[in-house]
């Protein structure tokens, strides 16, 4: 290894474990690509669109055209990492399936009226079965991030095509780090204690409003504030320091449009800006240096008949992640920026649905450069979604 390069293994590690948290199985970092089963299948777009209860963290006026219902869905996450640290030579290999549940009910108050709770899950998990260095003491390089946010939400129609709608956003973080160096006094690379898993307690809040002005037409739009969480005990005096302790979820905003050209085919287009250059834990130049990121979504459903309906879709963004930070960003490679999504939904009944959709995230490779040159990483990862539906 080079000396360049080991001088800022130590850094990159003992500042910057925030990267083993960042989600390694979406185009937008810790968010997933699609919020719920049906979302899931057409790239993400959700925004003017809301298909179940989950799309309440895209737009939560979308809630007003759901009516009643309860929506329960799984997705199952292999996630994959090759990558090289401090030298091309030292090469290291990740393999991890991520199960993440969600849930979802909605209850139609009053005609003008819903009140609606939407549960939804983000993380990450590595394990690359053996220490980064062969660092006396130091144990396997994993690590893990569990993010569950409850979104209790309220919308209110002041016209049959207007919807507004609000949601609290309550979130619980635990994190888990293992197999970590740093320089000691002498300068010489040593193991960082493992603090075992560490909880934090978040809140944040959004906002949004679904208008459709002809039958042929919905346009929406949301925003979203930071979840705030508590400091991750232990964490917070050495790898998370930086940053108090804390990894805050960042805000964003988007906007999106649903074209209805003919019966039973809808066409949904989102943008969404996430600000991960304001949220703490992630905004650091010095570690794994986040970017904000803007984010494309475009999805397809078309009703075959009552019984089926199918989707596609298309996710893309720039890249949070550049070369030069690719060791700070080698426990948690979230590093794809393009996803193609397939999904089918068949009705039991009226009442009654099952959701499934498929996620294919295009491999990508990014070649550390300056302090981070040798460290490379290729990712590659799926998402297969299974839900059910029932309506009241």
């Amino acid at each position: 290894m080079s000396s360049l390069a080991r001088r800022n293994v130590g850094l990159a590690l003992s500042a910057t474990a925030l990267a083993a948290a960042t989600s390694a199985f979406a185009t937008d970092g810790t968010y997933f690509t699609g919020n719920g089963a049906s979302s899931s299948g057409m790239g993400g777009a959700a925004i003017a669109f809301p298909q179940d209860v989950a799309s309440a963290v895209d737009n939560p006026a979308g809630l007003a055209e759901l009516g009643s219902r309860v929506d329960f869905y799984m997705v199952a996450l292999p996630v994959s990492a090759n990558s090289t640290f401090g030298s091309p030579d030292n090469h290291l290999f990740s393999r991890k399936i991520v199960v993440s549940p969600g849930f979802g009910f909605n209850y139609q108050i009053a005609p003008q009226w819903t009140f609606g709770v939407a549960m939804t899950g983000a993380g990450a998990a590595s394990n690359y079965g053996r220490p980064v260095l062969p660092v006396p003491g130091a144990g396997n390089a994993k690590a893990s991030l569990v993010i569950v946010n409850t979104s209790p939400t309220i919308t209110y129609k002041p016209r049959s095509d207007l919807s507004i709608g609000a949601s609290l956003v309550v979130g619980v973080e635990q994190l888990r780090l293992n197999g970590l160096v740093a320089p000691g006094a002498d300068g010489a690379l040593q193991p960082v204690p493992s603090h075992g898993n560490a909880n934090a307690l978040g809140i944040g809040a959004g906002v949004g409003v679904l208008w459709t002005p002809v039958p042929m037409v919905s346009v929406g739009a949301s925003y979203f504030t930071k979840t705030w969480f508590t400091p991750l005990s232990g964490y917070k005096d050495d790898v998370l320091a930086s940053s108090g302790g804390h990894i805050d979820s960042p805000a964003r905003y988007g906007a999106g449009v649903a074209i209805r050209p003919l019966p039973g085919l809808t066409l949904a287009m989102d943008y969404l800006r996430i600000q991960w250059s304001g949220a703490a834990g992630y905004n650091s130049t010095n570690s794994w240096g986040y970017r904000s990121q803007n984010v494309g979504r475009i999805g397809v459903s078309y009703e075959i008949n009552p019984k089926w309906t199918v989707r596609a879709g298309y996710s893309f963004a720039n890249n949070n992640v550049d070369s030069d930070h690719t060791i700070a960003n080698m426990y948690g490679p979230g590093i794809s920026s393009r996803a193609v999504t397939l999904g089918a939904t068949y009705a039991i009944d009226k009442n009654n649905l099952v959701t499934a959709a498929f996620e294919y995230d295009i491999p990508t490779t990014i070649i550390g450069t300056g302090p981070s040159q040798g460290t490379n990483i290729r990712a590659s990862y799926q998402g297969y979604t299974i839900g059910y539906t029932h309506k009241f």
